[in-house]
């Protein structure tokens, strides 16, 4: 069904940040008019592709758009290639903080002075293709949806379309909050949502992992609602190489950050039995998916009766190792299939 909201109600700015930038003063110049749809960018040294990412929403053959980038106190040039394009289009708008607080932060800065009355995010890494805010807006007005999303599209790091997507969709389907917790990788997804259904929602700003996952689920659960998902419109995601972190502690911190949202919500809803069986099923997966983490530092550390131990007393454990290595083989196949073509074989 489609999901129904409340009026949007106001929120004030998260403490602790600098105010707007000088080169978004122009924005006074705007109709008072609401933009159709508020773009929301965070971002942290992104200054290797956000120049990009904004570029392609200014080529957005939807022209009533507002696009609001929180900086999220970058070291880099980010904030001065948003602040030069600013300068020159007040649908920009730039916000920066004095320290570094997350995305989740980030994000409800925007939200607080979101004035569109659609809502999308987009990461300072990943782009628009020509005619997606026009394409998803007009889906979701003859559909009567309140919250729409589109398979993405994986690119590579330089920025070459890879013939892949998340999800492989053919035709649209709609998802619930059960749906949504069964197949997490939906939360990879960048939906647009009507702002009203965000009017008592945020993120939660202790969660650094997964943000977009944990708000989406909130809001379907509030407004007993659905999610419609369609093939790829135009979202493209920048697979980037170091994506594949060695980095163990910060695959630990995610993982335990995932778990303790998930846990929040169990505790502040009263869960229906599908869905309380669902989050169920994720607690364990998560707590499996953190025991990998300890199973495989263990491994490269060589701690090899360590490992066999941790795999001893979470047997769990080795479905991960089943997945992992039924993905590597599938990356094998596919990179000697792609060295004949080229060799001509």
């Amino acid at each position: 069904m489609s999901v129904k909201g409340k009026n949007l109600a106001s929120a004030a700015l998260q403490s602790g940040f600098d105010d707007k930038e000088p080169a978004t003063a122009n924005r006074t110049s705007i109709s008072a008019l609401a933009p159709s749809v508020t773009v929301v960018m965070a971002n942290f040294n992104g200054e290797n592709w956000i120049g990009e990412a904004i570029r392609s929403v200014q080529r957005q053959s939807l022209a009533d758009w507002e696009l609001i980038v929180v900086d999220d106190a970058s070291t880099d040039a980010s904030t001065e290639i948003v602040r030069a394009a600013a300068a020159n289009d007040p649908r920009i708008v730039l916000l920066t903080s004095s320290s570094n607080a997350g995305p989740s932060v980030a994000r409800n800065r925007a939200l607080a002075c979101a004035r569109g009355r659609w809502i999308t995010i987009l990461d300072s890494d990943d782009v628009f293709a020509d005619g997606r805010l026009q394409s998803m807006l007009a889906r979701a007005e003859s559909d009567g949806a309140g919250i729409v999303a589109d398979d993405l599209l994986i690119m590579s790091e330089s920025g070459s379309l890879t013939g892949y997507s998340l999800l492989g969709l053919r035709t649209a389907r709609t998802v619930d909050a059960v749906a949504l917790v069964k197949a997490p990788q939906l939360g990879y997804l960048q939906p647009m949502i009507r702002t009203e259904l965000l009017s008592e929602l945020r993120y939660d700003e202790r969660v650094r992992s997964a943000e977009d996952f944990d708000l989406l689920l909130r809001v379907l659960v509030r407004h007993e609602g659905e999610m419609v998902v369609y093939p790829a419109m135009g979202y493209h995601y920048r697979r980037r190489d170091d994506s594949l972190s060695t980095d163990k502690s910060a695959d630990r911190r995610a993982l335990r950050g995932m778990l303790e949202a998930n846990a929040r919500f169990r505790e502040s809803h009263a869960l229906s039995g599908r869905l309380a069986h669902a989050c169920a099923h994720r607690q364990r997966t998560l707590e499996t998916q953190l025991r990998w983490v300890d199973v495989t530092e263990a491994v490269r550390e060589r701690r090899f009766a360590q490992a066999f131990r941790h795999t001893l007393h979470h047997p769990w454990v080795l479905s991960c190792a089943a997945r992992f290595l039924a993905k590597h083989f599938h990356f094998l196949v596919l990179r000697n299939k792609r060295r004949a073509v080229t060799l001509g074989l």
